[in-house]
């Protein structure tokens, strides 16, 4: 059946993860001779004010005023690199209250790079996400919340869930750029989560592709799809579980500006129309230390519809300290009408070391 189908294919993926393992083992001394070790990570921590008010008689409103945890973490990685061939793997734990379910293990994957391109395998971020996130300049802000609603943490409205969270057991590849600017990237996301019955526990798939081009004002364009396939779970974070998902993203920008947007169509099995997702962003460097951004999403034929706007400023204290402003309003075409509220005052300190 599917079930034992899948677990013949665990079987095979870990045995050629073993091999590869001894392969690099039998290399050990020579990429030992110059590693590379990092220590870096984010502190983020916001006061945030929240009030949702539904338009709806004998339903009150709710308000929350509320110091939170923006997505801190810690990263540790390493690297080696030996006659072109560059051995990597990294770990992330984040702080553990969180709202999108996520492990506090966030990031555990290692990987191969070279002139060929580069592959990864563990949990990671899918290319369908980080397509998203890199147009989102509220990600991890608490005015971020792909629903609509508060979120400490994850991405903005207009966003699918798909751009929140962190997938197991990714086999992923991404091309180096060639043809002056293309780029592809593939992946599996291979199911170990057999249920009883072995139905709906196929691998999910992910493909991709991409063109850049600096001298056109940072051109960036690309589509990225993912095929889910796991009706009996969530394999790949933000799933909704056997659907069909589509981003169509772009961006411009220059050193003072930026503007982005990106176009989700999220065709669920089980449900008549594809959800559909919008967002667009834009970016202004009014100052070396100072920026402002602007962020629009709306959804349709999802569990929240509406139209959201976001507008901010972020402000460079040092190299490694940053504050942040920022205020939401979002409209929901739900049952009870609900116009959401949120405001937040934050503050981020990154750091990178070499151990």
């Amino acid at each position: 059946g599917t079930g034992n189908l899948n677990s013949n294919r665990g079987i095979i993926v870990k045995r050629v993860l073993i091999a590869s393992g001894l392969v690099l083992a039998a290399a050990q001394p020579a990429l030992a001779l110059e590693p590379e070790v990092n220590l870096s990570g984010t502190f983020g921590l916001s006061l945030s004010y929240f009030n949702s008010n539904p338009n709806t008689p004998g339903v009150v409103s709710t308000t929350d005023v509320d110091l939170e945890n923006n997505a801190s973490n810690f990263r540790i990685s390493a690297a080696a690199q030996e006659g072109g061939i560059r051995a990597f793997m990294a770990y992330e734990r984040g702080a553990s209250n969180d709202q999108l379910g996520l492990e506090d293990v966030r990031e555990f994957f290692g990987g191969l790079s070279g002139s060929l391109g580069t592959l990864f395998y563990g949990r990671k971020s899918t290319d369908y996400k980080l397509a998203g996130v890199r147009l989102d300049p509220f990600y991890d802000t608490s005015v971020a919340g792909f629903n609509g609603g508060f979120a400490r943490e994850g991405a903005s409205y207009g966003l699918s869930n798909l751009t929140n969270g962190f997938t197991p057991n990714t086999i992923s590849y991404r091309s180096p750029v060639a043809f002056g600017g293309l780029s592809i990237n593939g992946a599996a996301y291979i199911n170990e989560n057999n249920n009883v019955t072995g139905t709906g526990d196929d691998a999910d798939y992910g493909i991709g592709i991409g063109y850049s081009h600096s001298d056109w004002l940072g051109l960036d364009v690309g589509v990225q799809v993912l095929d889910l396939n796991a009706a009996s779970g969530t394999l790949v974070a933000g799933s909704p579980g056997e659907s069909t998902a589509i981003r169509a993203h772009g961006s411009l920008g220059e050193k003072l500006w930026a503007v982005g947007a990106s176009f989700e169509s999220v065709d669920v099995q089980l449900e008549p129309n594809p959800r559909q997702y919008a967002f667009a962003s834009a970016t202004y460097q009014v100052s070396e230390a100072w920026r402002l951004a602007l962020a629009y999403g709306n959804t349709k034929d999802t569990p929240f519809d509406g139209n959201g706007v976001t507008a901010g400023g972020f402000h460079d204290l040092t190299k490694n300290l940053s504050t942040y402003a920022a205020v939401k309003y979002v409209a929901l075409d739900n049952v009870t009408d609900t116009k959401n509220i949120t405001a937040a005052v934050g503050v981020k300190f990154v750091f990178d070391t070499e151990l």
